[in-house]
């Protein structure tokens, strides 16, 4: 594998919504065989993983940049495959690499990391280099949806021992499930109880065929009655290949998750919704790369536009460019002095932006907190 492909590919969400796409993808695939998975999208179905041995290259490399002070995005281990299945040798020394070349990382599960892995990773939260994200999307039985991975109890008490070694935790409601979580104050204060420091929400995406199991399974949801929406933003809701909830059902539970976080505390945003005016603090940024202790970078997206806004009252597609070089981030000029691999990788990502800035039917629909009207955009 060369370096290129451990930036994740262009799409109108990612491109738009996604500050870090950089993958340190560990396996091929994911043996954990979740019902609603997402990575089968990407590369292909559940099965048997085989180490990706180039990940150490990707974080040399990264090393390497930042000694001779180039400001590098959190490696995410994974993307597309849990990092912790079965003895998980190669993602151990991933993580010690990672700590000798001092690289931040965000580390997303839903599985029980060995206790060398937790080792590893209390050195790297000690040291301001690490993100860990549990993915926790019930407080109920989910044998029937994520058949081999650990319970919720499990999933807490893991929360519950890395927070209490000073890892900033976070938990990933991924997906959020209409009929799934039973009641939203509950379970945020369960997962607060915890210590966990933030929630991301992101919601349910299927494939048409699914939607009717799904409804058989949580028959009590009357959201499955409804017309699903198209999660392509330029494709009609009777042509899309892939679906989630109405917007106005995603707005209401995305309200109350926010309510119910600010009263326990803890940070909120919404992963790939652009429902923008319900996270909080303003300043975080959505997957809490903001709770790293170190100096960072990340790339522009819709959410420094919706932040211009609430500064200004209003925005101009140019002015995210001049927010972009004024807070430093990874666009334009800035890329220049990166390696080649890295900076084709990013200004792919950056050409897709600027086509959304242009199309702003389709960038309402990716981030509905922004509206446009008469060359400007505006808050909702």
């Amino acid at each position: 594998m060369k370096l290129e492909s451990f930036i994740i590919g262009p799409s109108s969400h990612v491109s738009s919504l996604c500050h870090s796409v950089i993958r340190g993808e560990v396996f091929t695939t994911c043996e954990v065989g979740c019902i609603y998975c997402y990575a089968r999208w990407y590369r292909g179905p559940h099965g048997k993983p085989k180490p990706i041995w180039n990940v150490f290259k990707l974080i040399r490399e990264l090393g390497r940049m930042q000694r001779e002070g180039l400001r590098v995005t959190p490696v995410r281990f994974s993307a597309l495959s849990d990092p912790f299945q079965g003895e998980a040798k190669i993602t151990l020394k991933a993580l010690k690499l990672a700590y000798r070349e001092k690289v931040p990382v965000i580390v997303n599960t839903k599985l029980i990391p060995g206790e060398k892995h937790i080792e590893i990773m209390e050195a790297l939260g000690s040291e301001g280099l690490l993100v860990f994200q549990v993915s926790l999307s019930t407080l109920g039985d989910s044998r029937i949806l994520e058949p081999l991975a650990p319970s919720p109890q499990e999933r807490l008490d893991l929360i519950r021992r890395t927070s209490e070694i000073g890892i900033p935790v976070i938990v990933r409601v991924q997906p959020f499930i209409p009929g799934w979580i039973k009641d939203i104050e509950t379970f945020v204060s369960e997962v607060a109880s915890a210590g966990a420091e933030m929630i991301i929400l992101e919601f349910l995406r299927i494939e048409r065929n699914l939607l009717r199991f799904f409804s058989k399974l949580f028959p009590g949801e009357e959201v499955y009655g409804e017309e699903w929406s198209s999660y392509l933003p330029g494709t009609s809701n009777e042509e899309a290949p892939l679906i989630q909830p109405p917007l106005p059902y995603r707005i209401r539970i995305t309200e109350e998750f926010s309510k119910e976080t600010r009263k326990e505390g803890l940070a909120f945003s919404t992963c790939k919704e652009g429902l923008f005016e319900y996270h909080h603090p303003l300043d975080m940024d959505c997957c809490g790369m903001n709770l790293l202790g170190i100096d960072h970078v990340r790339r522009p997206t819709l959410w420094d536009l919706y932040l211009e806004i609430i500064e200004e009252g209003y925005a101009k597609p140019e002015d995210l460019w001049r927010r972009c070089e004024r807070e430093e981030l990874l666009c334009g000029d800035t890329l220049r002095v990166y390696p080649r691999w890295f900076r084709r990788g990013f200004r792919v990502h950056e050409k897709r932006l600027e086509s959304i800035l242009k199309k702003p039917h389709i960038l309402e629909k990716i981030a509905p907190s922004i509206k446009y009207k008469e060359g400007k955009f505006f808050r909702q």
